[in-house]
């Protein structure tokens, strides 16, 4: 299982900080910078945004009920609205880059974007190359297949097909598991696929399966029994080496959920409470 974090609230104390806008005077340019000397390194990030006013999110926009476009073509979800919430505390405006999953963690080292938020797991790979804000969501994995499917166990997974994308955790969790993927481009290709017959199974998050089920449930795709691996995390990634916007991101996020500000929006979405537990 996944090291339980600190108290939120012990982190916010620590710092002796009251209120946000305490974080953000703590990350201010000048803190601690000896006179006559440069106060920001070269290519800061929080600086940048704050310079430009805007940080710039990426997300795939297709991803119902994390991030992805209603009835009138806006785009909600519950991440985009805490992308909102993060921008709002870092006093700028959110600005979303809608992109698909296989290139979405690319764009960061292109420069297309400052943040990424798109229910990735900070695994121990990807933090090789990139940077992770605190978790801010947690949710099971688990297993669909088609209603007459004769499986019926998370154990029978090895050797039989599932639409993955490939380099998503629970992609690689259902390789882990045994099974054959099939590389798509997200999660609606992958259900499609199950209940077309063209695959056996794919995996992914409860809460993704939920809004799915919500959405059609006459689609034809039910779960096996069982969860897919241990619960994952997601948190916001971002380019390595930026402290100052890590920090800030971080201090955000933690005032957001002591606040429960996030569990309001789990609630709105999913009617289950997804922050991580302190």
């Amino acid at each position: 299982m996944t090291p339980q974090l600190p108290s939120r609230r012990a982190l916010l104390s620590a710092t002796g900080l009251v209120g946000f806008s305490a974080v953000l005077a703590a990350c201010s340019p000048d803190d601690g910078a000896p006179e006559g000397s440069a106060a920001m390194p070269a290519g800061d990030a929080l600086q940048r945004i704050q310079d430009a006013g805007e940080v710039r999110i990426g997300m795939e926009g297709t991803f119902r009920p994390y991030g992805y476009h209603d009835g009138s073509g806006a785009l909600v979800g519950f991440e985009k609205e805490i992308g909102d919430l993060v921008a709002r505390d870092l006093g700028v405006r959110a600005t979303f880059v809608e992109t698909q999953w296989d290139s979405l963690i690319a764009g960061v080292d292109a420069g297309r974007y400052d943040l990424v938020m798109n229910n990735i797991a900070p695994t121990a790979k990807r933090k090789e190359a990139f940077d992770f804000s605190v978790p801010y969501a947690v949710s099971q994995g688990r297993v669909g297949v088609a209603k007459d499917s004769p499986l019926t166990s998370v154990d029978q997974v090895s050797g039989h097909s599932a639409a993955q994308t490939e380099t998503s955790n629970f992609g690689q969790s259902m390789a882990r598991a045994g099974a054959q993927l099939v590389p798509v481009t997200g999660f609606d290709e992958a259900v499609m696929l199950v209940a077309f017959g063209r695959v056996d199974m794919t995996g992914n998050d409860f809460v993704t399966f939920q809004s799915f089920f919500e959405q059609r449930p006459d689609a034809g795709i039910r779960l096996l029994d069982g969860p897919l691996g241990e619960a994952s995390e997601s948190a916001v990634l971002m380019a390595r080496n930026q402290p100052r916007l890590r920090a800030a991101v971080d201090q955000s996020l933690n005032h957001r959920m002591d606040t429960g500000d996030l569990r309001k929006i789990y609630e709105k979405y999913v009617s289950t409470d997804l922050t991580p537990e302190p």
